[in-house]
């Protein structure tokens, strides 16, 4: 039996406004256009590796946001096989006795869309288990969503010129780094993933607004309304990490995260109410993109508007 620690890299549409998007949005969100993996053996020592770059099928132009996260070109797919034969691939280098294992939970439902889109419902995903939630709950303080590079600080695991993190094959490698440290690492079976629907940006699920008692942006940024504010799916109490930044005179945004459905924005607005009178509204909805990478990178830009609009005022 073998543990394959497996990642994926994926693309999006240009624009969530386009008319291939409206036709095909509901039935494929992403493309995978990167698959990669690490075997262990029975003894957690690495015996193989498998990487492939996929040729969108829908979304052919690659967004420019996932090159920079990802470092994947145009050119890296020129000529790369199509989702069908990478799966077939991958399937058959698995072998016959697995157990698969991702870092968080984004990537089982993409990958089931990608089956059921190209392979017609013919296949479904093997079993899938969390190694994010594993980490989290043995080591991370509970924290189901702690990032990779968290968990690889934790265990004293260094990048490598040979390794960089955000390709798929790479990431793959860190997160078996991490899986041979886990001290308990066989209860990852006890973190079974499951499939959830993927809702299309022009059908967010749950966005609330509220209209706040105050009639300026700056009073509003510094109660516990704006910075406390709920899930607009579940309703949680969430947290403002890093602060809001000004969009213009009249819009501050936020990042927060709900363990349960990911990344939120949050957004403070200055309206006229039905009376006439000026007030803010918090507005909150979920992201369009949850893939990990990216929900980092983003905290990491706003925490460096945040420093650098502090900056700003002290100057």
């Amino acid at each position: 039996m073998h543990y394959i620690l497996m990642d994926l890299e994926w693309n999006q549409p240009l624009s969530h406004l386009s008319a291939q998007y409206r036709k095909y949005g509901k039935l494929l969100m992403f493309d995978i256009i990167q698959i990669g993996a690490v075997k262990l053996d029975e003894n957690r020592r690495m015996v193989g590796s498998f990487n492939r770059f996929i040729q969108p099928g829908l979304y052919k132009k690659l967004h420019p946001r996932i090159t920079r996260i990802t470092g994947i070109s145009q050119d890296d797919l020129y000529g790369a096989v199509s989702f069908t034969e990478a799966f077939a691939r991958f399937k058959d280098w698995c072998g016959e006795e697995f157990t698969l294992i991702t870092w968080g939970s984004d990537d089982i439902s993409v990958f089931q869309q990608n089956l059921t889109y190209y392979l017609d419902q013919l296949e479904d995903m093997p079993p899938m288990y969390d190694l994010q939630r594993l980490f989290g709950a043995q080591v991370g303080n509970g924290k189901n969503r702690a990032g990779l590079a968290l968990a690889m600080k934790h265990f004293g695991i260094s990048t490598s010129p040979e390794h960089p993190l955000h390709s798929a094959v790479d990431d793959a490698y860190y997160t078996a780094l991490v899986f041979q440290k886990m001290p308990d690492f066989s209860s990852v079976l006890e973190h079974k993933q499951a499939v959830r629907e993927l809702v299309p940006a022009k059908n967010r699920k749950g966005e609330k607004a509220d209209d706040l008692a105050f009639s300026s942006l700056a009073q509003a940024v510094l109660s516990r309304a704006a910075n406390e504010p709920n899930c607009p799916s579940c309703g949680k109490r969430m947290k403002i990490p890093e602060g809001f930044v000004p969009m213009s005179d009249y819009l501050h945004r936020a990042l927060a995260d709900c363990p349960e459905h990911g990344l939120v924005l949050v957004d403070l607005t200055l309206t006229k109410n039905k009376n006439g009178e000026t007030r803010v509204q918090r507005r909150a909805s979920l992201s369009d993109q949850q893939n990990p990478a990216y929900v980092r990178t983003k905290h990491l830009q706003w925490a460096n508007k945040v420093a650098a609009l502090a900056q700003q005022e002290v100057s």
